[in-house]
C-alpha cells in the first residue's frame, strides 16, 4: 500500500471518528435560502443595565457571520437580503457556590439572555428565537478567582499576575471577561440556530 493511500485511509478514519464523537466541522454552507447572502447586522439593542455590552455583542455577531465566508455583513440595510435584529434582554447573576460558615457567595453564574430574529428585507421571518440564555461562572469577590474554568485557562492572566491586582480590579476583570465570552457564545448560538448547515 502506498503512503498516499495510507494517508487517505487515516484521514478518512479521522473524519469518521471526529464526527461520530460529536465534533462538527463548520465551514461553507447554510440552511438559509440561496438568495440570502448579504446580511445587515445593526447595533444590538440593550435592555439591560450592563453598559457597553451592546457594542461587544454586535462585534461578536458580525465576526461570527463573516467568519466562514458564506455571508457579506453590513451595518445598515442598504442592499441587504436580510437583517438580523438582536436585543439584550437581561444580564443577571445567580449564586452558584457559598461558604459553609457564613453563606457568603463565592461564585456566581453570569447569565446573558437575548432575543434574536432574522428577517428578509421585505419583512418575512426566516428565523426567530425570543429567548437564548448563555451562562458562565465568575467569582463573587476579588478573593475568589475561578481558575478551574476554561475561560481562565485560555486567558492572558496567570496565577502569578493575580497578586498584583486589588480586589476591585479582580472582580471587575472577571465580569468583563465573562461578558466577552458570553457575547461570543451568544453569537455562536445565534449563527448555529439561524444559518449554520445541519450535519
Amino acid at each position: 500500500m502506498s503512503q498516499a493511500s495510507l494517508a487517505k485511509i487515516i484521514f478518512s478514519l479521522y473524519l469518521f471518528a471526529a464526527t461520530s464523537c460529536g465534533y462538527v466541522f463548520q465551514g461553507a454552507g447554510t440552511v438559509l435560502p440561496p438568495d440570502v447572502r448579504i446580511i445587515a447586522i445593526p447595533t444590538v439593542q440593550n435592555s439591560s443595565a450592563e453598559a457597553g455590552l451592546s457594542a461587544v455583542l454586535t462585534e461578536s455577531l458580525r465576526d461570527r457571520f463573516e467568519r466562514f465566508g458564506v455571508f457579506t455583513v453590513r451595518e445598515d440595510l442598504t442592499g441587504a437580503d436580510a437583517v438580523l435584529n438582536v436585543v439584550i434582554l437581561d444580564v443577571k447573576q445567580e449564586t452558584r457556590a457559598v461558604t459553609s460558615a457564613t453563606d457568603t457567595a463565592l461564585q456566581f453564574d453570569t447569565i446573558l439572555t437575548v432575543a434574536a430574529e432574522l428577517r428578509r428585507s421585505n419583512g418575512a421571518i426566516l428565523w426567530r428565537n425570543p429567548n437564548i440564555a448563555v451562562s458562565l461562572p465568575t467569582g463573587a469577590t476579588g478573593d475568589v478567582i475561578v481558575v478551574t474554568s476554561p475561560d481562565f485557562a485560555q486567558g492572558t492572566i496567570g496565577l502569578g499576575d493575580i497578586a498584583a491586582l486589588d480586589s476591585r480590579e479582580l472582580s471587575r476583570g472577571q465580569e468583563q471577561e465573562a461578558l466577552l465570552n458570553l457575547s461570543a457564545e451568544a453569537a455562536r448560538r445565534i449563527y448555529n440556530q439561524s444559518a449554520a448547515p445541519e450535519f
